[in-house]
């Protein structure tokens, strides 16, 4: 990005529904997202739009929620931005989605592909709140993802970066999960460790921990 910088800053709230739109065209063709909701891409965008849009909210109240901006020099001075990635973080604690979330995200869901695409999403859900559950207390990454056609520039690094540096100004645990295995090796240059791995709705899922990075060195 020669021509052009990111600049990473925290979202605000007016800024929830760009995330979201760009969280569903990011994660649009993830294994999970496809076995959950069929094989419209268009679809499945919109279904995961109106997933992330309450749950991206919630974070923003809760937790920690990053924008990702690609600015131009030669851009006018008052051309806005382009919001490029989203990352964001839940707080220890506030892991699982609120119970408004889920009624305003059950739509989604039954749009999406109807009561089976909801019956997946429970089963889906489930097993990531048993792995949930089962670590110890963290703070719990996700979702991240970065425009399609600015993908493998250093963006999704840059965002992480940042929520690294806040676990280790707090000192405390970093959970994930995962069904990519290219993300796996991306999570592991960031300390992540690989604490389980099952199979979720017929894919693969890799569950990650990260000390912070004082406990790392001793």
């Amino acid at each position: 990005m020669s021509a052009s910088s990111v600049e990473i800053r925290v979202l605000s709230a007016q800024q929830a529904s760009a995330a979201a739109r760009l969280l569903g065209r990011g994660m649009r063709d993830n294994p999970t997202h496809v076995q959950a909701f069929g094989s419209d891409p268009a679809r499945r965008e919109r279904t995961l739009r109106r997933m992330f849009t309450p749950f991206v909210r919630q974070q923003m109240r809760s937790g920690v929620a990053l924008g990702a901006f690609l600015t131009s020099p030669a851009a006018a001075s008052d051309a806005s931005p382009a919001l490029v990635g989203v990352a964001s973080m839940s707080a220890p604690g506030r892991c699982q989605p609120s119970l408004a979330s889920k009624l305003l995200a059950l739509p989604a869901f039954l749009h999406g592909g109807g009561p089976r695409a909801a019956l997946r999403m429970r089963a889906w859900v489930r097993i990531w709140a048993g792995r949930d559950k089962q670590a110890p207390m963290h703070w719990h990454l996700g979702p991240l993802a970065v425009e399609p056609h600015h993908q493998g520039r250093g963006i999704g690094s840059a965002l992480l970066e940042r929520l690294c540096a806040h676990l280790d100004r707090h000192q405390a645990l970093g959970y994930l999960e995962t069904d990519r295995v290219e993300n796996v090796r991306l999570y592991q240059r960031f300390g992540f460790d690989t604490v389980a791995s099952e199979e979720v709705i017929g894919t693969p899922h890799w569950f990650m921990q990260r000390e912070p990075a004082s406990r790392q060195a001793s």
